[in-house]
């Protein structure tokens, strides 16, 4: 989850125009980190990215201040719960993961995408000068 929020503030420290990654779109390559941006633009998945931060960050508080803990085997079986937590927590716990490193792999791209743009955009403010 921790290299999930650096590459989510990395992308956030980065992108300095959003406005610059409306109409963009990245290129399919072989680089699975790019393969499945579809047909929206960086634009979008930026924000898309900086919202899932926003709610994930959100839940963690909301977990955190909760507080709910279940402290006993008996005390699920009297919930009505049967089932195996462990097997429960492993089975989330592998989404969570998958779901965090795949965003993780698009935060990175988008910020190595609009930095390309930058460094077209100082590369031609140079060209004119001379």
């Amino acid at each position: 989850m921790e290299e999930y929020f650096s590459a989510i503030h990395k992308m956030e420290q980065a992108v300095m125009f959003p406005s610059l990654l409306r109409g963009v779109y990245m290129e399919q390559q072989d680089d699975t980190s790019t393969g499945d941006f579809g047909n929206r633009d960086l634009y979008e998945y930026y924000m898309q990215l900086k919202s899932i931060k926003l709610a994930v960050e959100g839940r963690l508080a909301l977990v955190n201040e909760s507080k709910h803990q279940i402290t006993s085997r008996e005390e699920v079986q009297e919930n009505g719960e049967e089932a195996d937590l462990e097997g429960l927590l492993y089975h989330h716990f592998t989404g969570l993961y998958r779901v965090l490193t795949h965003l993780t792999r698009k935060a990175n791209a988008l910020t190595r995408k609009y930095n390309e743009i930058i460094g077209q955009i100082n590369q031609s403010e140079i060209t004119l000068t001379w």
